[in-house]
């Protein structure tokens, strides 16, 4: 099966409307499409797989499209990870060279990504796309374990597109705030979707202040983690001519929650996943926020009698082992625990691969982190177990404490007795930079608070 390059479809209906705007330059979609047909020449003459290493930008959001147009597998790479770990990446993926904006602390052999994304080329006919060809490996290290590289086709990324643009009511000329990084599904999926609704990309500058990129770029969608609303509402953003704020990541605070429903944001709680091309469930606008929301067209979700979810559907990827690609289908089992209820909204309970036992106990760090988060001063909190000689484990708190409000863990814990059992109760606090809207590195932190633990005696 074949689908239209959604670019080209584009630049045919609406060549002079915003394809792109960075608040120092606009580009139509007559421009967006030169650049793209530029970037795939240069490309078709280079090998099937190409990484790249480099901050969301205009040139990044070229490439990728660019590599849609000349079918070839692209693999955007962590700006966080070591130069060891995107060598790593590469090698196991048959991968020998690497595009970056910023080649200074790289051992593999590199070439500037403006090289590639720098020509303009006229437009003319342009082949339909293949549905079925690989066209993303997004690298995914899940709660535990080695990065797993997760394999999305055409079809997978403009399936995930469609489902969201028909519950978030994006149109053309709507403008979505690209304000997470492309080396992830949710940033690349606000890239897909917006090209196939004739949507505008808003892409920031780094350097601008959160509350100047919504001022200044008037976005009608954005999607955030609970780190970047925070920071919006702490800032006095002002929101209100956004219609959609798709939220996603980790959990989110339910005073947040609370906070931005009183200035009336229009938040849409998410649960998504690399592995199924980003987000599953969303609630529309104006729907309550007590669930994360209802199954989009292309996706499946069933709970097993183990209480896990499990999702399927059009958007469900693959994954890549070395040269192979093995499809992770036709049911994933995610990990998580949850339920749907009467009306087939999914209720998020945990993870079932954190649950630990303390003293015959079972515990759910899950929980722990909800009674923490509903505390004034804790902006973000991770629960890992410590092993311990009476109890098997015990709990311990890392605490991202909101502006003004020094870690006190002796309040903290005193706080949580009010709604928790003592056997769940933390046995340390420790301060915590938090996640940056990233998904938390739980074994990272599981093993320095073991480290603490035991240098403490």
């Amino acid at each position: 099966m074949t689908t239209p390059d959604p670019v080209r479809q584009q630049a045919e209906a609406r060549p002079e409307a915003a394809a792109l705007v960075t608040g120092a330059e606009a580009w139509s979609w007559a421009e967006l499409a030169a650049r793209v047909s530029g970037a795939a020449r240069v490309l078709e003459g280079g090998p099937e797989r190409v990484a790249v290493r480099a901050r969301t930008s205009p040139a990044l959001v070229v490439l990728l499209l660019a590599a849609l147009r000349a079918g070839r597998l692209v693999v955007p790479l962590s700006t966080r990870w070591t130069a060891a770990a995107v060598a790593d990446a590469c090698r196991r993926l048959g991968i020998d060279r690497l595009l970056t904006d910023d080649p200074s602390d790289l051992s593999l052999p590199t070439v500037p990504l403006a090289e590639v994304v720098g020509e303009r080329a006229a437009g003319g006919p342009t082949p339909d796309l293949d549905s079925g060809q690989p066209w993303t490996v997004v690298h995914t290290s899940g709660s535990t374990g080695r990065p797993k590289a997760i394999v999305h086709t055409v079809d997978n990324h403009v399936q995930s597109a469609h489902g969201v643009i028909e519950r978030l009511d994006l149109r053309p000329g709507d403008r979505w705030l690209l304000d997470l990084p492309l080396y992830h599904v949710g940033g690349l999926g606000v890239v897909v979707r917006c090209v196939v609704a004739g949507a505008t990309l808003a892409v920031p500058p780094p350097e601008m202040p959160p509350e100047e990129r919504v001022a200044r770029l008037r976005p009608t969608h954005a999607s955030l983690v609970a780190t970047q609303l925070g920071r919006l509402l702490d800032a006095g953003a002002d929101l209100s001519g956004l219609r959609a704020v798709l939220l996603g990541g980790s959990a989110i605070p339910p005073d947040l929650l609370a906070r931005a429903v009183r200035q009336r944001v229009p938040v849409c709680v998410s649960y998504g996943m690399t592995e199924m091309t980003s987000t599953v469930t969303a609630t529309a606008p104006g729907d309550d926020l007590d669930t994360s929301g209802r199954p989009m067209a292309g996706r499946d979700v069933r709970i097993s009698s183990a209480g896990e979810i499990e999702v399927g559907g059009a958007v469900l990827a693959a994954v890549m082992d070395g040269t192979e690609i093995r499809p992770l289908g036709p049911w994933h089992a995610t990990g998580d625990l949850g339920h749907l209820d009467a009306d087939d909204r999914l209720v998020v309970t945990g993870r079932r691969d954190l649950q630990f036992i303390s003293g015959g106990e079972n515990i759910r760090p899950e929980a722990i982190e909800a009674a923490l988060l509903s505390l004034d001063g804790v902006a973000e909190a991770i629960v890992v177990p410590v092993a311990d000689a009476e109890f098997g484990a015990r709990p311990v708190a890392w605490i991202l404490p909101t502006a003004g409000h020094p870690l006190d863990a002796a309040a903290l814990a005193d706080a949580l007795r009010e709604s928790l059992p003592g056997f769940m109760i933390p046995v340390a606090f420790h301060e915590w930079a938090g996640a940056a809207g990233l998904k938390p590195d739980r074994p990272a932190l599981a093993q320095t608070a073991q480290e603490r633990m035991d240098d403490a005696g």
